[in-house]
């Protein structure tokens, strides 16, 4: 009984063993078959090269920088009235220490007790705190008007980095090639190539800093004034209607009428002294004549 249950034991453990067997088998078989038929093909020898490194370089373009976050020009523009503008303007070099701005131009009148009544401010702070610098700013007086524009130039600086850099590898390989010419000529001709791509270079390299630079710091254009020197801006309606068209008319012709004054107020004097002249030498002209006509014929033919 002993040994019928010992055989039963090892038969059920080579099945067990032999089933294992045949699962990894097929599943090694399968597996490989799967792979096989959705392997991708192979990359051609170019790729290859340039991937793994065999002594070839990259592509032209291959290593160059992607815009991946959006290039934004914000600007905004801000009025306030204090009674303290030095205070106000303590305020604002306050707030810029804080953010990281600077005062790009500044434009001030004072009275004649020498306190300002009127200023004009460029402030550049920087982009992430454009709209922290602000909301700060619109709470530093009597806020009278606010705006605030932004502009995607995101593309405008992808095409810019790009040229930037396709002219980058176009100079590096005309100074290689001139490095290898043979006569005077071939110099020549690189010669000028060179100095016309170093030229389109450097304007682009121009654009792109000032793209650099309206991208990561943003303007805010302050203006402050006492309330008694605000003036506020045109409303787009204003001038329209009938009783502003009346009114211009009559400005109009008010204008007509004045024109027409001064142009006889510089003709009158011209003709006082036509008058003067004038008048005497047809009158003695009328009299000569007349007395030509009365005269008997015997001294009219004398005469």
């Amino acid at each position: 009984m002993g040994n019928r249950a010992l055989t039963r034991t090892i038969a059920a453990g080579l099945l067990v063993a032999l089933a294992g067997l045949t699962a990894c088998s097929a599943g090694s078989g399968g597996s490989g078959s799967s792979s096989d038929s959705l392997a991708a093909p192979e990359p051609a020898s170019g790729a290859r090269d340039a991937a793994g490194g065999g002594g070839k370089a990259a592509p032209p373009g291959a290593n160059r920088t992607v815009v991946t976050t959006k290039a934004v020009i914000r600007t905004g523009e801000v009025s306030l009235t204090s009674k303290d503008l030095a205070g106000v303007r303590a305020d604002i070099d306050a707030l810029l220490a804080a953010v990281g701005g600077t005062v790009d131009s500044e434009q001030s009148s004072n009275d004649r007790h020498g306190r300002i009544e009127q200023s004009t401010l460029v402030l550049r702070v920087p982009v992430d705190r454009f709209a922290a610098a602000k909301s700060a700013l619109m709470k530093m007086g009597r806020l009278q008007t606010s705006d605030e524009t932004s502009k995607d130039v995101t593309t405008q600086v992808i095409d810019v980095d790009e040229r930037v850099q396709t002219l980058q590898n176009s100079l590096d390989d005309l100074q290689r090639f001139q490095r290898t010419a043979k006569d005077v000529k071939d110099l020549l001709s690189f010669e000028e190539k060179i100095t016309q791509r170093q030229s389109e270079l450097q304007s682009l390299k121009a654009q792109q800093s000032y793209l650099a630079d309206q991208t990561s710091m943003s303007t805010i254009t302050v203006h402050l004034s006492t309330p008694e020197k605000y003036v506020p801006p045109p409303d787009a309606l204003e001038g329209a209607g009938f009783l502003a068209g009346l009114q211009a008319g009559w400005h109009a012709l008010l204008d007509v009428f004045v024109v027409g004054l001064t142009v006889l107020g510089a003709v009158l004097p011209f003709l006082g002294v036509g008058l003067l002249v004038g008048v005497p030498a047809w009158l003695g002209i009328r009299s000569l004549v007349r007395r030509r006509r009365m005269a008997p014929p015997s001294e009219a033919s004398a005469s």
